[in-house]
């Protein structure tokens, strides 16, 4: 009955219960349950005789009190009678261990001085002292060295499960993704935390500030702006189709003479009154094209343009790692994390696998902005290092929006433990009621504070503003010069053509006089 299986098992674990009936003498009971013990075999009832040749139901609570912990003395349940109840025959005796020790192996923190800032570590503590209470235990905590959940598996398997696979350790609370126990020696509970695992590149930078110029043209503004400007260049063209050209004779008056339509455009923009009633085609073109720049441009395009100027530009701000590789940016990460990405083609084939020894440095340059990469990372590992550097939250790398994966955190303990059933009794309790994130869930402070809206321009925010007048009064400048530029030209064309005329004169005037 005791002989194992491949895997190690036999008959004899702590998920079955046992009716063992004897009729030899009950002193062999104490050395029956030993090696039930060993087993950890707890539900059990042995039915025998005692000296009166009763039938008597026995079992053994094997934590008496704090002091035997190891305790196999056999216990009477009751004497058999037809009436009655077999609904309590197997009491669960995990329910109050009498302060005997639990062994529980975990990994090391990080920073000592960041303890109380990392969710999982404020969890792990809550789920210990929430059983402890339950089951009236005196946990005795080993701790391993710190290992994040993107580690190396030949790490993870032998300085955290081994303990519990040796016997060192009741249950575990490592950060061991699901998936390493192969051999199927250990059970585990229901998830209790989701680690986060994400692409994270280096933070985001502001961008120049000239970018915010170009901020408010998108959408329909583009489109408008783009409908006003095709306007104003095609409609000189327009006039030299034959029937638009015999419809403004017929219907306008003086429509040919727009010279210098281009000049008085943009006076009117720049604020010039117009004194006297539009008469002539010119006129209309001119307080047209001026509605059409009060309403789009002064309108339209000044609001969005004020809220541009208040908004910061960044650069780096990746949606996903496609576009990290189109901009230069090489990505990469730990051999225990590329299982998880290895399924992506994009993925698979550029995926630099950076060595335990090197990752720290590479994690630091990243975050600093000193390296062009992308790193595949644990963001509770990334938080706690930042937090650890004194480092805030958002200076702790842009995380790829769409490349966010969560891997479940269990307590592992052997197969057939008796603690499976008191862990899956009551971690649900614990997860659904919420006493695991009250304390993990950090407190918002609130300050009351009087502010005005709307809030006054920055200095970044003043100097683009003058950017914007800069900008406007140079492209004023620029066509003044050409139109006074264009007007000379054309006055020295005249004069050139009439010095022509009269060299022509002169020369015909010579001809004739000597023939």
């Amino acid at each position: 009955m005791l002989k194992p299986d491949l895997r190690g098992r036999n008959l004899l674990n702590g998920g079955v219960k046992l009716l063992i009936v004897i009729n030899s003498n009950r002193r062999k009971l104490d050395h029956i349950n030993s090696i039930l013990w060993s087993f950890y075999v707890i539900d059990v009832v042995i039915v025998t005789k005692d000296k009166q040749g009763r039938i008597a139901l026995y079992t053994y609570y094997p934590y008496k009190n704090h002091l035997n912990c190891q305790n196999t003395e056999p216990v009477l349940i009751n004497y058999w009678s037809r009436d009655m109840s077999f609904r309590n025959m197997y009491p669960d005796k995990m329910n109050n261990m009498h302060e005997c020790p639990l062994y529980i192996s975990t990994n090391k923190i990080y920073d000592q001085a960041t303890e109380r800032k990392i969710p999982l570590q404020t969890i792990k503590k809550a789920i210990v002292r929430l059983l402890r209470d339950i089951m009236n235990f005196t946990p005795i905590v080993s701790a391993r060295d710190y290992i994040s959940i993107d580690s190396d598996r030949a790490k993870n398997w032998s300085d955290s499960l081994n303990d519990v696979i040796s016997g060192l350790a009741n249950i575990s609370t490592c950060t061991i993704p699901l998936g390493v126990d192969r051999l199927g020696l250990l059970d585990y509970s229901m998830p209790y935390f989701r680690i986060r695992i994400a692409w994270l590149a280096p933070p985001v930078a502001p961008g120049p500030i000239w970018w915010r110029l170009l901020s408010p043209l998108n959408g329909y503004l583009w489109l408008i702006l783009l409908v006003v400007t095709f306007l104003v260049i095609s409609l000189p063209f327009v006039l030299k189709f034959k029937r638009i050209k015999y419809f403004c004779h017929r219907y306008f008056k003086n429509f040919d003479k727009v010279q210098g339509a281009a000049f008085r455009v943009w006076g009117a923009m720049l604020g010039q009154t117009i004194r006297v009633a539009p008469r002539r085609f010119r006129d209309f073109y001119i307080v047209g094209l001026w509605l059409w720049f009060t309403f789009v441009v002064r309108n339209a395009y000044q609001s969005v343009l004020i809220g541009a100027l208040k908004t910061e530009t960044l650069t780096g701000n990746f949606a996903n790692l496609k576009e990290t590789v189109d901009n230069g940016y090489n990505f990469g990460g730990r051999a225990g994390i590329y299982s998880h990405f290895e399924f992506d083609p994009l993925i698979r084939d550029g995926f630099e696998i950076i060595p335990e020894v090197k990752f720290e440095e590479v994690f630091r340059d990243l975050i600093d902005g000193k390296k062009k990469f992308v790193l595949a990372a644990s963001l509770e590992y990334a938080y706690a290092y930042c937090l650890a550097q004194g480092k805030k939250e958002n200076e702790c790398g842009h995380v790829l929006p769409d490349s966010i994966l969560t891997v479940p955190l269990v307590v592992w303990m052997k197969m057939y433990s008796p603690f499976v059933r008191p862990l899956a009794t009551w971690l649900p309790r614990m997860i659904e009621s919420g006493l695991l994130e009250k304390d993990a869930i950090l407190k918002t402070s609130y300050v009351t504070t009087i502010t005005s809206d709307p809030s006054p321009l920055t200095r970044h925010q003043t100097l683009s503003c003058f950017l914007c007048l800069g900008f406007g009064c140079l492209i004023s400048l620029v066509i003044l010069l050409l139109e006074i530029v264009r007007k000379k030209m054309s006055e020295y064309t005249v004069v050139k053509k009439s010095q022509l005329e009269e060299l022509e004169r002169e020369s015909e005037f010579v001809i004739d006089f000597q023939e």
